[in-house]
């Protein structure tokens, strides 16, 4: 029992840490925006069944009741109820019958034979746009993965600067001792001392800061995932990955959903301009129904009969209506064909300045590398030079503070050349792709 207890308490003191992919797998399926877009492409989905629900038929039920005195009503109400006598057709009940009341139900089918083309192209005009939201989400998707990506670098940049402070202050405790033992020794002054336990007091300062800044960027990753992960950590970067401008630019134009979805809003305009044809060509419809009449009781069947039938119905619009509708479709089009040749040379150009900044991210994370361990040697030459009393406290902490910023802009370097490489990925369409591999 007292070995469990103990493994409990282990267990409780450290966090798990959580790579960049279980994230990202949360916010896919949590995140609030992408809940929000995921319920757009599925209203797109119900409109394109709404509309080739339009291709079906049409059962239309009806429950008529009237009641009238016209001579020429009642005594088709009464042939239709099949209730007609000889006696109706005396003068005097012909020109004064009375009133009298019906039931009439009627059971409809109407069939769209061809309606000039309009419903398919309607369907087609929503299946398109449905396939475009679904596109798009898609391209949503990779937005959502990006802040993740950039909030996750920022929780372990701001975990690096933990651990930075906790350096700071293991180091400012070693400078107070030495300044101990050299006043001790005489070889440095009180003042020594002090200004040694004034930077300790700072760099406990900072600790606290870095730590409080950790647990703001780690919530800030329980927003965009919309989950609650309890007590974790980050794992960090081990390196920037390397990516190529040329390989960025021969998969972009297959891979932007954006640019890809344009593509199905050109024919979904396409469509439109089909349908608006549909309005001056000819309809032809067919129609079946079944009608029941009865003078008393609702749904009843003292008379009965059926009509079948087909129509053909040719409207022409004297202010040319749908030749101006179909002109705007296609001003539509040209605009969208032209949105897309421009978005495809901006994307060429996204990815060059994305690269570019990558390139920048990845030369300053090699010298902020390079001033980290020259501000190490530093320090470690100050600190036996002063053992000895050949220099000073201030030239000791001037180089402590010199390695602790080499440090957090080494940190921040590694942090920056991850986002930007993210950032890369994200411009040629590639971070999804690439970041759940």
């Amino acid at each position: 029992m007292v070995l469990i207890g103990f493994l409990l308490l282990v267990g409780l003191s450290f966090a798990a840490e959580l790579p960049l992919k279980v994230f990202i797998k949360d916010a896919l399926q949590n995140n609030l925006e992408l809940s929000s877009q995921r319920r757009e492409v599925k209203a797109s989905e119900y409109e394109y069944k709404s509309v080739r629900g339009l291709l079906f038929p049409t059962v239309k039920l009806e429950e008529t009741y009237t009641k009238t005195d016209i001579s020429s009503y009642y005594l088709f109400t009464k042939l239709n109820q099949e209730r007609i006598t000889l006696q109706d057709f005396t003068p005097s009940k012909l020109n004064d019958p009375g009133s009298i009341q019906n039931f009439e139900t009627k059971l409809t089918l109407e069939i769209p034979i061809w309606m000039g083309g309009k419903l398919r192209a309607f369907k087609n005009m929503a299946k398109n746009k449905w396939k475009g939201d679904k596109t798009i989400y898609g391209r949503k998707e990779e937005e959502v993965i990006l802040k993740v990506y950039e909030a996750y670098a920022n929780a372990v940049l701001a975990k690096n600067a933990v651990e930075v402070a906790k350096q700071a202050v293991k180091d400012a405790e070693e400078h107070v001792r030495l300044a101990e033992k050299a006043y001790k020794t005489g070889v440095a002054l009180f003042a020594d001392v002090l200004r040694a336990k004034v930077y300790l007091s700072k760099a406990k300062e900072k600790l606290v800061q870095a730590q409080n800044n950790y647990e703001v960027a780690k919530k800030a990753l329980e927003l965009l995932t919309n989950k609650n992960y309890g007590e974790f950590d980050v794992k960090d970067f081990s390196k920037c990955p390397s990516v190529k401008v040329e390989e960025l630019k021969s998969k972009a134009l297959n891979h932007r959903e954006d640019y890809l979805a344009l593509k199905y809003y050109i024919k979904s305009l396409k469509e439109g301009q089909k349908s608006a044809l549909g309005d001056i060509l000819p309809q032809v419809f067919a129609f079946a129904n079944y009608s029941m009449y009865d003078e008393n009781t609702p749904f009843g069947s003292q008379g009965e009969g059926y009509m079948l039938g087909v129509g053909l119905k040719w409207n022409f619009n004297t202010g040319l209506s749908p030749i101006y509708k179909k002109k705007s479709f296609k001003e539509k089009e040209l605009a969208l064909k032209r949105k897309r040749e421009l978005l495809a040379k901006a994307i060429m150009f996204e990815i060059d300045k994305a690269f570019a900044e990558y390139e920048n991210a990845l030369k300053t994370l090699e010298s902020a590398k390079s001033r980290k361990e020259e501000a190490k040697e530093v320090l470690r030459v100050i600190e036996k030079r002063y053992e000895v009393g050949m220099a000073r406290m201030v030239d000791l902490l001037d180089a402590q503070t010199q390695l602790d910023m080499a440090r957090f802009e080494y940190a921040k370097a590694l942090r920056d050349c991850n986002v930007a490489y993210a950032k890369a990925l994200f411009s040629a369409g590639l971070l999804k792709e690439e970041v759940l591999k």
